[in-house]
């Protein structure tokens, strides 16, 4: 069974080898870049309105605290933590893999 995972949206600035800087998404950086000897000149820039907790770690949170967070904030935390869902995974499948059930 094939298991979908969000693509992130996150761009990081890269460097050649060259010394030029390029602007990719990450996921451009580690499937493409990075194996082409590319290095990373900053961390990720996540978009603005993003609020996604990222102080908070999700794996601490009871159940009930989870059902208050965004599907978007729980994919979010997913992807962060490299763990894959299916795209169409509902929130309960989404608390049920943050709390290993």
């Amino acid at each position: 069974m094939a298991k979908y995972v969000k693509a992130s949206d996150s761009m990081v600035v890269v460097k050649d080898h060259y010394g030029k800087t390029h602007r990719v998404t990450e996921r451009a950086y580690n499937i493409v870049y990075k194996e082409k000897g590319y290095t990373l000149v900053d961390a990720p820039e996540t978009p603005e309105s993003q609020n996604d907790g990222s102080g908070v770690d999700f794996f601490t949170l009871t159940r009930e605290e989870l059902q208050e967070i965004k599907n978007d904030d729980l994919k979010d935390f997913l992807d962060k933590e490299e763990i894959q869902y299916k795209s169409n995974a509902t929130k309960e499948d989404l608390i049920d893999l943050i709390l290993g059930e």
